[in-house]
Formats: structure tokens, sequence, C-alpha cells
């Protein structure tokens, strides 16, 4: 479940969000299971938001820092994605199968697993194959 406040506040006013955020660096909003479908958030900063199980299927994250996020689990079906922040994000079994502009790049710099769905002629990267095989 979302908090509520956090929500409110992303869904209101993109400009809003980012200047709360930078008021409260430290702050990990709590965004898991929130329902941001076609929602426009290009450039919006969602460092280290918890986005498990979220969804984001076509939303613009154009430009967005979605670095060290949580999306385990979260549904990214035709999402934009062109310059989206993905490092360190957890994608393990979201769903991307769709997201458009995801580059190789951008994934290898993410954490996933066997679970994650990519879009076809993705590459799944060597480092969550030899992470799989490690645990």
């Amino acid at each position: 479940m979302p908090n509520s406040e956090h929500l409110s506040v992303l869904r209101e006013d993109v400009d809003e969000w980012n200047r709360w955020r930078a008021e409260a660096p430290d702050l990990q909003p709590d965004l898991a299971g929130a329902d941001l479908s076609s929602a426009n958030l290009v450039l919006a900063d969602l460092t280290h938001a918890i986005l498990r199980g979220a969804n984001l299927s076509l939303a613009n994250l154009k430009g967005a820092d979605l670095r060290w996020a949580d999306l385990r689990r979260a549904n990214l079906v035709g999402a934009r994605l062109i310059g989206t922040e993905l490092e360190g994000a957890d994608l393990s079994g979201a769903d991307l199968r769709t997201a458009e502009d995801l580059t190789d790049e951008q994934l290898r710099e993410t954490q996933g697993d066997e679970t994650t769905l990519l879009p076809d002629g993705a590459e799944r990267p060597l480092r969550w194959i030899a992470e799989a095989g490690a645990r």
C-alpha cells in the first residue's frame, strides 16, 4: 500500500515533487503497489523510491531518476524509458516486455533475475546470470 501523501504529491505536480525531494533527500518515498499507469513522470526524482509492485504501465518516465529504486514485480509494460537513470534499480520480477527506449546499457546498470520480463531483443545482463548462479 503506497503512502497516500507521497502518492498525492507525485500525482499533483512533478516539479513540486522534485522540490519536496530536494528538501528531504534522505526520504525514501513509499509508492509500493501504486497505480501510476499512464502517469506523466518526466524528469521525476524517484531515487531510492519503493515502487515494488507498482503499475507504471504506459507511464512517461523520460529522463526520470530511478537510481536505486525498488521496482521488484513492477509493471512497466509500454513505459517510456528514454534517458531514464536506472543505476542500481532492482528490476527482479518486473515486466518490461514492451517498455519503450530501454537500452542494454541501462539494463547493465540494474539488478534483475530470471523472472524479469524483457522486451524482444533485449539482452539479459551477464551480471544477472552470474549473481543468480552465486545464490
